[in-house]
């Protein structure tokens, strides 16, 4: 179902045909590191997930986010938790437990996939699985965040892609210019620096998708929307689809349109207020003025001057301005600051 919060296949998700084939096409063709990029809810982990549930290898997902913001580090110890955690929560299916059957570190006990020796470490199980000959392929869900560990994730990545052939990392990322950095192909000092990957980027839907998706949404529940409430929804959601479902999902549960809309706007402002929370209070306040349309540098400074009751040191808002462009809220156009997700503008517009 397309307005479904869980998709498990392809016929749960709309369109991403030319970007799942070119995953799997890359996989096919061996290469090691695959990233996936887009903004925020577009569509990463659906497409991610629903991979790893259709293509015949096993496959690990792990929500590096997730466990960044419960864990604040994320040593190796928890990435090797998290890989048994996830072959026990997916060995229905064949090729994980194919997977299994062959690791010599595991066993599948009444209470799970454990480790049959407590000293066992990452690497370890990373040797055990390309050594099982099994293809596998392991999901980092928002890979940026593995920055913020003690160890260096990306010397064993560089070592998996010098020397494992059964092993195909996939790592998504919101925060583009962040991961960028993070993975360093193009910065000589990385050990990522010039190593084989492929990059594919998950766009927002065109106009006429989104419209497509939301009739295609509603005819499968049987729910006729009038086609000036479907025009209008798109029009404001614009074409981001983790919106797109939010509004479909509410109409279907009762809402009027007007409701639907309101609805988003506030789970929208919630999610920023949440998300930025975690780095400054100020990086909201400037979002908040760009949002009331202060889009140059100048006047962003005066509005968050008289927010904070104070004068702002100029290297202080600019380290701000470039963290929220790394970051993937704002990005910089000709005439100034923008928001890069227009229903978060909105939402904070919205009151």
């Amino acid at each position: 179902m397309l307005f479904s919060r869980v998709k498990n296949s392809r016929d749960d998700m709309f369109d991403r045909e030319y970007e799942f084939e070119r995953i799997t096409s890359a996989i096919d063709d061996g290469v090691p590191l695959i990233v996936l990029t887009g903004i925020r809810r577009v569509g990463k982990t659906t497409l991610v997930k629903v991979l790893l549930n259709e293509i015949d290898m096993a496959g690990v997902y792990i929500d590096a986010r997730k466990l960044w913001s419960i864990h604040a580090n994320i040593p190796p110890e928890l990435i090797k938790k998290e890989i048994a955690k996830s072959l026990d929560a997916r060995k229905s299916y064949a090729p994980v437990m194919r997977l299994l059957h062959s690791l010599k570190s595991v066993t599948i006990a009444g209470s799970g996939v454990e480790f049959k020796d407590k000293e066992t470490d990452l690497i370890d199980v990373l040797e055990d699985i390309e050594k099982s000959g099994e293809r596998t392929l392991i999901v980092f869900d928002e890979a940026q965040y593995l920055r913020y560990s003690n160890y260096d994730y990306t010397a064993l990545f560089a070592s998996l892609n010098d020397n494992y052939e059964n092993i195909t990392l996939i790592l998504t990322g919101s925060e583009i210019q962040i991961l960028e950095e993070f993975l360093g192909f193009n910065d000589r000092y990385s050990p990522l620096y010039k190593r084989e990957h492929e990059i594919v980027h998950l766009d927002r839907f065109s106009k006429n998708e989104s419209l497509q998706y939301l009739r295609e949404g509603f005819g499968e529940v049987g729910l006729e929307i009038p086609e000036n409430e479907i025009e209008d929804a798109v029009e404001v959601l614009d074409g981001i689809v983790g919106w797109l479902r939010e509004y479909g999902w509410l109409r279907c549960r009762g809402r009027s349109h007007g409701v639907a809309i309101d609805e988003v706007f506030q789970r929208a402002k919630r999610d920023i207020i949440d998300e930025l929370s975690r780095y400054s209070t100020r990086y909201l306040t400037i979002m908040m003025a760009v949002a009331d349309g202060y889009l140059s540098w100048s006047s962003i400074k005066a509005y968050l001057e008289r927010a904070e009751g104070k004068r702002i040191n100029d290297g202080s808002l600019n380290t701000a301005l470039r963290n929220l462009i790394r970051y993937g809220y704002l990005e910089k156009r000709s005439d100034g600051y923008h928001i890069t997700d227009p229903v978060i503008e909105r939402a904070l517009r919205h009151g």
